[in-house]
């Protein structure tokens, strides 16, 4: 990981997820642990010509909760979670880590009160950066920035509820995140990603979630706190800070055909517009469907496919290194996932499963981000 930089908001956010925590500690908790085992085709994303790299993998997560009641007829939760990948010796440069604490309420209203629920949330992300050009630790002016990605967020939300009628229920989210990375190699001149965001997104729910839909807009700024506007071509300009504004909208239509099957059609559509002109427009939807079906004896499987798009409306040129997401990325995602009772042991709660995930980014107008990737594990899940 790079150094961390002086903030206190982390440290504010954190203090106070843990009083959270704390107060949670003598009620009803929840434990689930994973471990598996697994095998990546491409651990890079990288396009054939560049050289794929393949390897095995073990992964391991655990996510703690805290459920309680507040006065007033809230309910109170705290959670923390860890996500860790190890690559062997030869890919190491793939390991990643993903560490969070969030604490959150909800009011238990009825369906024609007003209703309220709140949640702030730490993160941090640690995953060497290897370049998609290369395939080696991405280098700027010849200096490795492998730590250039590294960063902690820290997010607060809250959500009103209106009184819901026979036609549905509207409800209004506003949120504000602080994202930091740790290590801006500030001497390279790359300090540019730290940034803050506000939104706001009126929500419509018509049914509940396992026979409804779901409609959402969104309205997002970002605001950088050390990157410039650029003119024409691509060349900041001294003393003007980078504005991104995000709007949006994304559907959802769930039904739950028996008891055993369920179906989600999905989809999202956004656009973004910076305030200079328009080196950084671009535009991004999905669509995607999903199928559960829990089968007899407590097995259970799990189907999706998405198709992703995201076009940048001025192709970005040069080194992509000062930016936080590639240029282009239009293609397909399919997941399968897989779980059983274990079948060797009578625990309670204790399941073996089998996933499958499979990428195909072959629609990029990029070539350089152009790649197909299958990741496979198997593994076992503990809940307490």
């Amino acid at each position: 990981m790079g150094a961390s930089r002086s903030n206190s908001l982390p440290g504010l956010v954190v203090g106070i997820i843990i009083a959270v925590l704390a107060s949670t500690a003598d009620a009803e908790s929840d434990i689930d642990l994973e471990g598996s085992l697994g095998y990546d085709s491409n651990a890079f994303e990288l396009n054939p010509v560049v050289g794929v790299q393949s390897g095995m993998f073990t992964e391991a997560s655990a996510v703690v909760e805290g459920i309680g009641e507040a006065t007033g007829g809230w309910t109170k939760r705290a959670d923390i979670g860890f996500a860790g990948r190890l690559y062997e010796s030869a890919l190491s440069d793939a390991n990643q880590a993903r560490l969070y604490v969030r604490a959150r309420g909800s009011s238990n209203e009825d369906y024609g009160d007003n209703g309220w629920a709140w949640s702030l949330r730490y993160q941090a992300r640690d995953k060497t950066y290897v370049s998609q050009l290369t395939g080696e630790v991405a280098t700027f002016g010849g200096e490795p920035i492998g730590d250039r990605y590294d960063k902690s967020v820290a997010d607060l939300r809250a959500t009103w509820r209106l009184p819901g009628g026979r036609f549905g229920r509207l409800s209004l989210e506003g949120w504000a995140l602080d994202q930091n990375y740790w290590d801006d190699y500030e001497d390279l001149g790359l300090d540019r990603l730290d940034s803050n965001e506000y939104g706001i997104g009126p929500t419509y729910e018509i049914g509940d979630y396992d026979r409804g839909v779901r409609l959402g807009l969104r309205a997002e700024r970002r605001i950088y706190k050390d990157r410039r506007t650029s003119d024409a071509n691509g060349d900041p300009v001294a003393g003007t800070d980078r504005e991104y504004d995000y709007y949006g909208a994304d559907a959802r239509w769930r039904h739950r055909f028996s008891r055993r099957v369920a179906m989600q059609v999905s989809g999202g559509y956004e656009i973004r517009e910076d305030n200079g002109v328009g080196y950084d427009d671009r535009t991004r939807w999905n669509a995607g469907v999903d199928l559960d079906l829990r089968l007899p004896r407590s097995n259970r499987l799990s189907l999706g496919l998405e198709y992703y798009s995201r076009v940048f409306d001025n192709q970005v040129a040069g080194d992509p290194t000062i930016n936080d997401e590639q240029p282009d990325k239009e293609g397909f995602e399919g997941r399968l996932r897989y779980q059983r009772p274990f079948p060797f042991v009578d625990v309670r709660d204790f399941s073996l499963f089998v996933e499958v995930t499979w990428e195909s980014y072959d629609n990029s107008r990029d070539e350089r981000y152009v790649y197909d990737r299958t990741v496979g594990l198997l593994g076992v899940r503990k809940d307490f």
